[in-house]
């Protein structure tokens, strides 16, 4: 009962009544489905949308502090023009900060859960399926924010490209995920991982793991809605 009435007064009402009003047509605004906790709200143009059947209050939850390990400085929302689009169910914890650049689109699928102090920015394209988890000190970017050369003053690369993440995919601790990065349905990554390429070639219900990345188990998943431990102590 205390930890719920803590979340609720750490809600900023004002900003979330903005939030809600200033990106979503009236039917949804009333409702207030955007609970925005502690946040910067440096840019707020582009789009936002929601694209589903069932809009309810606080489905979408932006920096809510979930863990207690990191500062409860909620979230930092920073739309320069770009489009958002939840699907679904959304939870972005404390200590987290979203960047959308005039040509980038991030789309959340539903029933989305990051813990805490995710990076995001998208300048072209971020796509996640359903019953995605994104842990702690996750970077999601599909832009380098810089354009190569070669010697003659040509270009080369390309410093932007699109991101999609496979349904019921987990990314864990300190990953960081590039530009280009493509995932197939029901993949874990170890710790650390980093993702820079098309990865849809490989099986579905894998564990993927170390640098680079290689196919560690195949035929597991983890059940997003049964996957809690019970310690047990072996020295009582």
């Amino acid at each position: 009962m205390l930890k719920h009435m803590a979340t609720v007064v750490s809600i900023n009402w004002i900003k979330t009544i903005y939030f809600n009003f200033k990106y979503l047509p009236i039917n949804q605004a009333i409702k207030l489905p955007v609970f925005v906790y502690k946040a910067e709200l440096l840019k707020c143009n582009g789009q936002v949308r929601i694209e589903s059947d069932c809009i309810k209050p606080g489905m979408i939850r932006l920096g809510i502090r979930v863990v207690s390990l990191y500062p409860n400085n909620g979230i930092m929302w920073e739309n320069h023009g770009g489009t958002v689009v939840f699907k679904g169910t959304c939870q972005i914890g404390n200590d987290s900060s979203i960047s959308i650049g005039k040509t980038g689109k991030i789309t959340f699928g539903n029933n989305f859960k990051n813990t805490a102090a995710l990076k995001l920015a998208s300048y072209c394209g971020i796509s996640f399926g359903n019953d995605v988890r994104v842990a702690w000190e996750v970077i999601i970017m599909d832009t380098s924010f810089h354009q190569l050369k070669d010697i003659n003053g040509n270009k080369i690369g390309e410093p932007y490209k699109e991101i999609i993440i496979g349904n019921n995919n987990w990314i864990p601790v300190r990953s960081l995920v590039l530009k280009g990065t493509k995932t197939p349905d029901f993949t874990i990554f170890g710790a650390t991982s980093i993702l820079n390429k098309d990865y849809t070639k490989g099986p579905t219900h894998s564990l993927m793991a170390g640098q680079p990345l290689k196919i560690k188990a195949e035929g597991i998943w983890r059940d997003m809605n049964d996957d809690g431990i019970i310690y047990e102590s072996k020295h009582l």
